[in-house]
């Protein structure tokens, strides 16, 4: 659409850009980026500082000196050609070529679902180190530069002035923001008033950051950075924005980029030469993050993947350029080959990223951790994922009927899952009691660590709980439970069906986010997981905390590896004192298994009818099936007398037990008979089981 092809048509651009309407176009689209940075600046999270460590700062810093060196070094040997641009365009181009934005590779990371892995984290502290010494060098040479340009005393003038900006920013704005958002109420986020109001606040911020010589898109990115992550203020900004500036408005100020460039103005030697100096920062930056990488004892792998996520770029390089080639300082011919040199790198690394890096390889190749394995009179390590509140009560009370004791504990990982809205870092952090406290009149986050602390210092010993909060994207939040899981050596994860229940039997809320993380750590997990399916009966009957009556469990058995690990947890829970359970064995008529599958499902009813002559409260039952129609018959007998059903989630497709069930399946990620456990028409709570282990 610019210079490079159809712009060269006079009658297309009169048709297609009539006049004005191309400053139109510009102008909307830098509306856009403007609120885009605001964005991605209120979802910063600042205390990341904090995690940053020693060999991110020196992988920073050497990914940040070696491309200059190295930049200069071929604009010393190619100098004597005199490049299309000034010796100081050049050193100034070499600069901005060594460091990598904080938001590009937050960005890039999200787009390609790393963000959350190990090495997404650490590319984040590796920018955000980076980030700070691009503004520290532009800081210097700003100052020099008007020092040279006007008077000695010019800097502490510049000085005073962005110092006074901040002041203003920070004790004027940033409350008056604050104060604005006090007043919208936790049930009604979309108030328009206030939303308006913080829309001005942004802009009439920008026109300060004008005035005093800043662009107007760096005061609204500085204002988002320095506000709280509040869910009231994030959910009403970000959800009215972030569709129009990041769906709408960023892709055209992308594209009125490409307006400036010329491919014609790159056909000759001078461009040769400039190129060259582009490569040399690019190939420095590789070289400087791969290197002191492989120092640190960082697989080569991981290595190689770090050192191409730093020379990626993106929309703050287009941003830098643009200003640049607006202002005269470059010419088109450089800024030309600036745009196709970053797309073809950020291209290429990203395929190449792909390629190399799978975060999950890491907990996949991990032994694989099941109820089945551990001893049934052993500690029991179990990671819980809360999604809500309404969470919280149904998986204390699983907890519970889990059988902990003081001489058996059980350990618990209770993982929050905060999914992301849009691109800014994510966050795995560990949650303790003193910080719990103080957040717990702020968000739910500390309310729901409060609870499980209360039911540990109730449990006596029973029960050690450690809190963690995971905030990432939803393609990659099974990353962040799997690698917990790896970590503390969990034998079984818990997870919340996607979908919750009236206490009519109704359906009250469906969370898609919520699916796609179940479906992801059911395909991954590096042990066994549960699906629970809370009908209010786990969370609602607190019998097995008073103790005043059974609480009543139920376990079909058809057969396979999932069967036989919700046996094992179902026996587990038979332990406890105030549990009965009641295994009903479904055997299909004329089906045979194979002979290995056979014997491990006999062991497990050896295991089963030593733990009945062991404990009264243990029933075992059979009932002969010919087809999915029996199945069913079977299932209904048992609708109101079992406060819990437990089943495995995957069996045999062609075995008689589910014939004529699968094609009525709505959650194929509960297996056919967990679906059909799932349905309206039954009131009692469910926990899918898999094994995960190759069949």
């Amino acid at each position: 659409m610019g210079p490079t092809l159809l712009g060269q048509s006079k009658v297309y651009a009169a048709k297609i850009f009539p006049a004005g309407a191309r400053l139109v176009l510009l102008t909307l689209a830098e509306f856009g980026f403007m609120f885009h940075l605001f964005l991605l600046g209120l979802q910063i999270d600042i205390s990341l500082v904090k995690s940053i460590g020693r060999k991110a700062v020196v992988i920073a810093l050497a990914g940040t000196i070696i491309p200059l060196v190295f930049g200069v070094a071929v604009y010393k040997i190619v100098e004597h050609a005199n490049p299309s641009e000034p010796a100081f365009v050049l050193l100034v181009l070499i600069t901005t070529n060594a460091l990598t934005p904080f938001i590009d590779v937050t960005g890039l990371l999200n787009e390609i679902n790393i963000l959350n892995s190990e090495i997404g984290r650490f590319a984040s502290s590796i920018s955000l180190v980076s980030d700070a010494c691009g503004w520290f060098l532009a800081f210097i040479v700003r100052n020099i530069g008007a020092a040279l340009k006007y008077s000695p005393t010019e800097p502490l003038k510049l000085i005073a002035t962005v110092v006074g900006y901040y002041c203003i920013l920070i004790f004027v704005m940033r409350p008056l923001v604050i104060w604005i958002d006090s007043f919208t109420p936790k049930n009604r986020p979309n108030e328009e008033n206030h939303f308006i109001a913080i829309l001005c606040i942004v802009l009439v911020n920008g026109l300060f950051a004008e005035y005093i010589g800043e662009h107007a898109r760096f005061g609204a990115f500085v204002l988002g950075l320095s506000l709280p992550n509040r869910p009231t203020l994030g959910a009403i900004i970000i959800q009215k924005l972030e569709a129009l500036c990041t769906g709408l408005l960023l892709p055209i100020y992308c594209a009125t980029s490409g307006f400036k460039t010329r491919l014609s103005s790159i056909a000759n030697m001078s461009a040769v030469k400039t190129e060259l100096i582009i490569f040399a920062g690019y190939f420095g930056k590789f070289i400087g993050t791969v290197l002191p990488s492989i120092y640190f004892k960082i697989p080569f792998k991981e290595s190689l993947t770090l050192a191409l996520i730093m020379c990626c770029k993106g929309v703050m390089e287009i941003t830098t350029y643009g200003v640049w080639r607006d202002a005269q300082i470059i010419a088109i011919q450089t800024y030309t080959l600036l745009i196709f040199s970053m797309i073809m790198a950020t291209g290429l690394a990203t395929i190449f990223i792909r390629h190399l890096y799978d975060p999950s390889t890491r907990y996949m190749a991990d032994t694989r951790r099941t109820i089945t394995n551990s001893a049934q009179n052993s500690g029991l390590r179990m990671l819980v994922c809360i999604h809500s509140e309404e969470n919280v009560s149904s998986f204390i009370n699983l907890i519970k009927v889990s059988n902990p004791t003081k001489e058996n504990p059980i350990f618990v990982c209770v993982l929050q899952l905060m999914e992301i809205t849009g691109r800014a870092a994510s966050i795995l952090v560990k949650l303790d009691k003193q910080n719990n406290l103080l957040a717990s009149n702020l968000d739910y986050s500390g309310q729901i660590s409060n609870a499980f602390d209360h039911y540990e210092n109730y449990s006596e010993g029973s029960v050690k709980i450690q809190n963690f909060k995971a905030i990432a994207p939803c393609a990659s939040m099974h990353d962040d439970i799997c690698t917990l899981a790896v970590d503390q050596k969990t034998s079984i994860i818990i997870v919340p069906f996607h979908k919750t229940w009236a206490i009519d039997g109704t359906a009250e809320a469906n969370i898609p986010f919520l699916r796609t993380v179940n479906k992801n750590v059911l395909k991954k997990a590096p042990c066994s997981i549960g699906v629970l399916v809370d009908r209010g009966e786990i969370g609602g009957n607190l019998s097995i905390l008073t103790g005043n009556s059974s609480y009543l469990i139920a376990m079909l058995f058809i057969g396979g590896a999932d069967d036989r690990e919700a046996l094992a947890y179902s026996i587990r829970m038979a332990g406890h004192p105030n549990v009965s359970l009641t295994v009903v064995q479904l055997i299909a008529s004329g089906y045979n298994t194979s002979n290995y599958q056979n014997n491990l499902d006999k062991e497990a009813m050896d295991e089963l009818w030593a733990s009945i002559n062991n404990n009264q409260k243990i029933k075992h039952e059979e009932e002969t099936v010919r087809h999915g129609a029996d199945t069913t018959h079977v299932i209904q007998k048992m609708a109101n007398n079992f406060d819990l059903v437990i089943v495995g989630r995957y069996h045999e497709p062609h075995s008689p037990v589910t014939l004529g069930l699968i094609e009525w399946s709505e959650y194929p990620e509960l297996g056919v008979l967990g679906d059909m456990l799932a349905s309206s028409s039954f009131r009692f709570s469910v926990l899918v089981v898999q094994h995960n282990s190759p069949e």
